[in-house]
């Protein structure tokens, strides 16, 4: 499109970018210009009008909504553009709706033309409550910004979406000093105040347990927790916590695989620790509780008890601007809220993808995975950019030496980044992080090395497609005469045995244990399967 300032009588065909009122008419951005609305504009005595010329590839900002709302509603939301120009998605059903705080954060920068604004995630919505609401500000968008849009919204699952209110068993624990009247009446004061904010996400508070304050009796009272099936664990402290090496936060270490959030910043109330065991959430909540402002945490604690897998980069991140309350649609229009179609059968695996590009690389002598090639792209970024333009959703990235510079490229993809700091230890650790944080809805997930710059989406479709979602063992990979290659495509049953190829794949026996349920796809060109390792493989890359 081509902005400017048009003389009216030269102003047919001008499209408007901002609503105009003149008496009784009512023009709204996007509105043609024709010869009748130029005499109307005359009699207000209008000279010139500024707007925007059609050019070839442009399309009105209404299709580029309905594209680009089609491609962030995922379950139970669908979409309707009204006559002021905002998409608003509404709920379809009752439910909790649900979305990334980093993930809406990163869609804001990939466009300054294209803006959303949602309500809180995790809050709890009926069948027609708005959620969020969609513009994009010039009345003509290019079909590239839309692609362009598009492509970076490809690599995960549906930005929004909407999910059923399922009860959690939930168990307080009370990590008593003196046990008496006054730190009981605090337990109690912060107990109602829980019970209060989280009213209405299933969360079912079955059960409490009583014991020392130390760290051996949290530990043992979360064992107990869990031995009684429960999904949380809320844990009070009759002291402010300092810290990671503090008496409760060293009883939860005793027992989590992890500790996600160990302090928020936040004056009088930072003592927030959020760690998982399994998919299971153990939640320190803070000892000013009762008396803080809790908008904040309490943000943090959904988000943490609605993420199957946490990392402490979930944590890492800004607020988005909130739709300031929760709006409902009219009745009639539920009716016609629009349902994005899935792409997938009901017979397709959904399988997600690890890209693997924390190593050193040594014997490339240098940083191989940043090394450009003519495009200007970075080695590492065609294997991101053929996983996200295939089937595989979501796409992670395992990041770790020299990050910073990776994660500039990753920045502005709605992708999935993990850092690797243990990334020296071996592909192992990355290999472990990427399928620990890959949803329970992926029924298998491919192993991609970053330094496969050939590998394009096709390749990895095919491997998905070759996938069967009812065996319950399966693995499958390239090959290139019955040698077998990377990428590799494990099943869920088999995360714990995941692996690549090694490079001396035609002198060894891959996978042998495997062999009862390995399916390969055979390639004609082995320049398929080319892999950057060498000093000369680099100059072979860089050239390309």
């Amino acid at each position: 499109m081509k902005y400017g300032d048009f003389n009216i009588n030269q102003a047919a065909g001008i499209v408007l970018c901002s609503d105009i009122v003149l008496g009784e008419n009512f023009y709204a951005k996007g509105h043609v210009i024709n010869q009748e609305d130029i005499a109307v504009f005359k009699t207000y005595g209008i000279r010139s009008l500024f707007g925007a010329e059609f050019e070839e590839g442009d399309v009105n900002y209404k299709i580029a909504l309905h594209q680009t709302a089609a491609h962030i509603c995922g379950k139970g939301l669908g979409y309707l553009t009204e006559s002021d120009g905002v998409c608003r998605i509404a709920a379809s059903a009752d439910g909790i709706f649900v979305a990334d705080e980093s993930r809406l954060d990163r869609f804001n920068s990939f466009n300054e033309h294209f803006i959303l604004n949602t309500i809180p995630p995790h809050s709890s919505v009926k069948k027609g409550d708005i959620i969020a609401a969609l513009e994009i500000t010039p009345p003509l968008v290019s079909e590239a910004e839309i692609d362009d849009m598009i492509f970076r919204l490809s690599g995960n699952d549906s930005l929004l979406s909407l999910s059923p209110i399922n009860k959690k068993k939930t168990i307080l624990v009370y990590p008593h000093l003196l046990n008496d009247e006054d730190e009981n009446r605090h337990f109690t004061a912060v107990v109602m105040k829980l019970v209060t904010n989280l009213e209405g996400l299933g969360f079912d508070f079955s059960g409490e347990i009583s014991g020392r304050y130390s760290r051996e009796s949290v530990a043992d009272s979360l064992l107990d927790a869990f031995k009684q099936k429960a999904d949380v664990v809320f844990v009070l402290s009759p002291l402010r916590s300092s810290g990671r090496g503090d008496v409760i936060a060293s009883g939860v270490k005793m027992v989590a695989d992890d500790i996600v959030n160990a302090a928020q910043p936040q004056i009088g109330a930072s003592d927030l620790l959020i760690a998982q065991k399994g998919i299971r959430k153990i939640i320190v909540v803070p000892h000013a509780y009762d008396m803080a402002d809790t908008s904040a945490m309490d943000g943090l604690i959904k988000h943490a008890v609605f993420t199957p897998h946490l990392s402490e980069a979930s944590f890492a991140h800004k607020r988005s601007v909130r739709l300031d309350e929760i709006d409902s649609l009219p009745a009639g229009d539920i009716k016609r809220l629009i349902m994005p179609n899935s792409k997938t059968s009901a017979n397709k695996a959904d399988i997600g993808i690890v890209i693997l590009a924390a190593g050193q690389g040594r014997r490339s002598g240098s940083n191989k995975l940043m090394v450009e090639n003519k495009d200007g792209q970075p080695l590492f970024m065609r294997a991101v950019n053929a996983a996200i333009a295939s089937d595989a959703k979501p796409v992670f990235v395992v990041t770790g030496f020299r990050h910073e510079e990776m994660e500039e490229w990753l920045d502005k993809l709605d992708i999935n980044v993990l850092y690797n700091p243990a990334f020296a230890a071996g592909i192992k650790t990355s290999i472990s992080m990427g399928l620990k944080s890959m949803p329970l809805s992926c029924d298998g997930a491919i192993l991609l090395p970053a330094d496969m710059p050939n590998i394009t989406a096709a390749d990895l479709n095919k491997l998905i497609d070759k996938f069967d979602k009812s065996a319950e063992k399966q693995l499958c990979m390239l090959a290139f005469k019955g040698i077998k290659s990377n990428p590799v495509l494990w099943s869920r049953s088999l995360y714990d045995k995941a692996d690549i190829v090694p490079e001396n794949a035609q002198i060894r026996v891959i996978f042998a244990e495997h062999a009862d349920y390995t399916q390969t796809l055979e390639v004609r060109d082995k320049k398929k399967l080319f892999d950057v390792n060498f000093p000369n493989d680099v100059k072979i890359f860089a050239g390309s």
